[in-house]
């Protein structure tokens, strides 16, 4: 009688064994199991526990959707052979320095994505784009070996000195053409300085530009969307005065900028 008790409780056993793995297998396999985890929070994960070994191109090359077409290609190749993508700020004043502008969020925003695999540097050049070209100027920008060049051509100094937007456009595509024969895989993007209220001949200009980089094919990025526009009063708190009717964005200003920057660079 013992050994029937016994036998009757192993089998039991055995059953209950069974109908558990089944369960936690059909349990695994749902789509809203909680074991079950996205890409990215893997990923997350990963990087998180171990951050110099984990690689993962499509990872990366994730956030770069919005990168213009041939960028996209050099910075795959690149990821390939775990080499670092250099993007390089060209631009006035306007543009900002280390510690208010452009080049500090940016920085910041690209590592915490792309790690050390885009970098990011800044050239500010006080002068017209007749001045660039004429001393040459360009020269120090190809040596920094940019792999993409966001290029603010001088437009509120050009303004200032009077230089004729033809001649400006003139000077962007010697510019253009320049580092291109040193650098064929580059590729630039242009874009505005910031905008200014109630203004009659930049914006035409800054039209022109625009109009230009469409007829050459070059990838353009109007921040100015992302400002109030011009022709309402708010887009002063956005920038300063300096003396000799010069302005600069103010720290609000920067940071919208930047943020649009960091989304175009960014794809989330």
């Amino acid at each position: 009688m013992k050994a029937a008790i016994l036998s009757i409780l192993s089998i039991v056993l055995v059953v209950v064994l069974i109908i558990g793995n089944i369960h936690w297998n059909i349990r695994g396999d749902s789509p809203l199991s909680p074991i079950h985890e996205t890409h990215d929070s893997t990923v997350s994960q990963e990087k998180s526990s171990n951050p110099e070994s984990y690689f993962s191109l499509d990872y990366y090359m994730g956030f770069a959707k919005s990168w213009p077409e041939q960028a996209q290609q050099v910075l795959e190749a690149k990821l390939s052979d775990k080499k670092a993508f250099h993007i390089l700020l060209v631009g006035s004043d306007s543009i900002g320095d280390q510690e208010s502008g452009l080049l500090t969020p940016l920085k910041e925003a690209l590592s915490s994505k792309y790690d050390q695999y885009v970098t990011i540097d800044s050239i500010v050049y006080d002068g017209t784009t007749s001045d660039y070209v004429n001393d040459e100027e360009y020269e120090s920008l190809i040596d920094k070996k940019p792999d993409m060049v966001i290029f603010e051509p001088f437009l509120l100094h050009d303004n200032d000195k009077a230089v004729n937007i033809s001649t400006t456009l003139t000077n962007i595509n010697k510019v253009i053409k320049e580092t291109k024969d040193s650098l064929p895989d580059v590729t630039f993007v242009l874009m505005p300085a910031h905008p200014l209220y109630e203004a009659n001949l930049y914006p035409m200009q800054v039209s022109d530009l625009e109009k230009y980089a469409e007829a050459e094919e070059i990838p353009y990025w109007n921040h100015w969307e992302a400002w109030p526009d011009r022709k309402d009063e708010k887009v002063k708190d956005y920038y300063k005065k300096l003396p000799g009717d010069k302005s600069i964005a103010n720290e609000q200003g920067f940071e919208v900028w930047s943020e649009y920057l960091a989304d175009k660079l960014i794809s989330e």
